[in-house]
């Protein structure tokens, strides 16, 4: 993509009769209603001592070549989603990697379907000039398929899903199949991917009717196949904790898949108005579990009287080497008076959460997360919040959004996400930079490597005057991270803002080139080099489930009290015990479980002004 000069840019108007043509059959969901709103009293940032693992780090590099961050297609349309990232990207065990993205090279879009480029090992392939479909699609998700073909699945203007299959990957000998929503919601929209099983022929979909159906506005839907999608034995299923009874609308893309392990399943839903959930099945997809991570009071609709924190709409999931989900999502402070969302120039963060966690405080205040380890990033250029409004790119997310969680075979766990900055477009709109952090699951612990975030795509040749947003990680690795996002020239989406009320950003279509970015996993730390110590960290209660005898491990750096308590899942104390004058090192407390009814309760451990809980199982 040829960088036009900042001073000879014009930017150009756009006919009425234009965006109504470009508007047709989008998919997109309209841009919620931003006003400007009330800042919080205080901007929230991590303390040093509530980062765990902390390491100076060097500076990136910015001696890139072009081929370093090989750019893979070309298109105008700029919404790769509306929420939360698709999975777009997979490195295959032999080093091969396949790459897709919604693509069009015509401002009506009449072209878009799915953009796909494969990289055999040297090189990527030429870019497309057309998609791979032969009808208008849009929302493709990507994954292994076969013994060494790919899937893509995508949905079309009215008839259902577009499942496309290549046998044998890199050779672009794609069929396509039609597998339609239910009677009475045939048109089914903005799907995800993921499969597993014996050559990858095991094809589990989450996809959305575009019209109500059972009582919901757009109600999520679950497709299995066993057989490589021959056959659909479980179709058009609403899984249990997902219906009409639960939530009053399921907002489209708010959704997303962790790479199966083995046969444990696990996706991930969240959005400003409604919980923030984990639905996991150990079984294949046969039976499903539901664990609320954020329990919102609007599920099931109704305005907020005040202003409050909550997800952003935007989350990611991974799943451990044993099978544990480990969740993130974007922060911002809103209110639902009238019906309308508000977003604030000064909240931002990503949250994070795993199952050996308790249920996350409804407040969601930074404060308390930052104690809990639970606020992972943040933005970096702090710049930003000198911008004034007019200048905020409006994305209708928080300033720190898309995330994206990867988990090696290792445990290593890696954080990307896309971050405002203070660089400006030539409209003087700020842009949005993809940012990253990495650490080590340790037990049920994440140490945390640093508390400096790395902006991945710092060079300054080729991003310095670029907008990076959309990124979408490859769950497999090597010795890098795979990230594919979105590189423009102007900041903000001419499709989210077409005619929006409130919108400030991009206002005419412009090309974006969807590129392919290395993160070195040893960017921060050499061979032979180890994550430090934590000053505070509990362990898992160990055995868990508890019948009888547990114990529970804690390493204290300072000298100190230290206190136990035990709650229920209503929050009341049915246990408390304090250690005094505790050494440094570790310290064990010992519980006899046959004294607690069978369920689920929660231990806090607390020194001084830090606190860790952890879950319990008693059978």
């Amino acid at each position: 993509m040829k960088k036009s000069t900042i001073i000879t840019i014009t930017l150009g108007l756009v006919f009425l009769g234009s965006v109504l043509t470009g508007s047709a059959q989008m998919r997109h969901t309209p841009p919620k209603t931003r006003f400007i709103a009330p800042m919080p009293a205080k901007r929230f940032v991590p303390k040093e001592e509530s980062i765990i693992g902390t390491k100076p780090l060097p500076p990136l590099p910015t001696n890139k070549q072009l081929a370093d961050d090989p750019i893979l297609m070309m298109t105008r349309y700029d919404l790769q989603t509306n929420a939360s990232d698709e999975n777009r990207i997979y490195l295959f065990p032999d080093g091969t990697m396949g790459g897709t993205s919604m693509l069009s090279h015509i401002d009506t879009y009449v072209d878009r379907g799915t953009g796909y480029n494969y990289f055999n090992g040297g090189a990527w392939g030429a870019m497309p000039d057309a998609r791979l479909e032969t009808q208008k699609t849009g929302w493709p998700s990507y994954a292994p398929f076969g013994a060494t073909g790919e899937i893509v699945v995508t949905h079309t203007s009215s008839s259902g899903l577009m499942i496309g299959k290549c046998p044998t990957k890199g050779t672009n000998n794609w069929t396509f199949s039609i597998l339609p929503g239910p009677t009475g919601a045939v048109d089914i929209s903005w799907p995800r991917v993921v499969t597993n099983g014996t050559n990858h022929n095991n094809i589990h979909i989450l996809a959305e009717t575009y019209t109500a159906y059972q009582g919901m506005t757009n109600q999520l839907l679950y497709f299995r196949s066993l057989d490589g999608g021959t056959t659909w034995g479980i179709n058009n299923f609403i899984i249990p904790g997902i219906a009409s009874t639960d939530y009053a609308n399921i907002n489209p893309d708010s959704y997303t898949w962790a790479d199966p392990h083995g046969d444990t399943l696990a996706f991930v839903v969240g959005d400003s108005f409604m919980d923030e959930f984990l639905m996991k099945s150990l079984d294949n997809g046969t039976t499903w579990t539901k664990t609320v991570i954020y329990h919102s009071p609007y599920n099931l609709g109704g305005t907020s009287p005040h202003w409050f924190y909550c997800p952003d709409g935007t989350s990611a999931i991974a799943l451990d080497t044993k099978g544990t989900a480990h969740v993130v999502f974007g922060l911002q402070y809103d209110s639902g008076v009238s019906s309308a969302y508000y977003w604030t120039i000064n909240m931002e963060g990503i949250a994070y959460w795993n199952e050996n966690m308790p249920q996350l405080n409804p407040n969601l205040i930074p404060d308390t997360l930052i104690k809990h380890h639970q606020y992972v990033a943040w933005v970096k250029d702090t710049a930003v919040f000198s911008l004034p409004m007019t200048e905020i790119a409006y994305w209708y997310s928080s300033l720190t959004s898309n995330p994206q969680l990867v988990i090696d075979k290792d445990n290593k766990i890696f954080l990307s996400w896309a971050g405002a900055t203070s660089l400006l477009d030539p409209s003087f709109f700020d842009f949005r930079h993809i940012y990253g952090r990495d650490g080590v699951i340790s037990g049920d612990t994440v140490l945390w490597h640093n508390d400096t975030l790395i902006d991945i795509t710092s060079d300054w040749i080729q991003y310095n005057f670029a907008d990076c947003v959309y990124p979408s990680a490859s769950p497999t690795t090597d010795d890098n991270v795979y990230i594919l996002f979105q590189k423009d020239d102007y900041a903000g989406s001419y499709m989210k803002g077409n005619g929006a009320t409130g919108f400030q950003g991009q206002t005419t279509p412009s090309d974006n080139s969807m590129t392919v970015i290395k993160w070195p996993k040893d960017l921060w730390v050499g061979a032979g080099e180890k994550h430090q110590k934590p000053t505070f960290s509990v362990g898992q209660n160990f055995p868990n489930p508890v019948s009888g005898e547990t114990k529970i491990n804690v390493y204290i750096q300072n000298p100190g009290d230290l206190s136990l308590t035990i709650t229920n899942v209503t929050g009341q104390i049915i246990f408390s015990k304090v250690k005094t004058n505790v050494v440094p090192g570790v310290t064990q407390f010992v519980l006899d479980g046959s004294q607690f009814n069978a369920g689920v309760y929660f231990y806090t451990l607390k020194q001084g002004n830090k606190e860790i809980t952890k879950k319990m199982i008693v059978q």
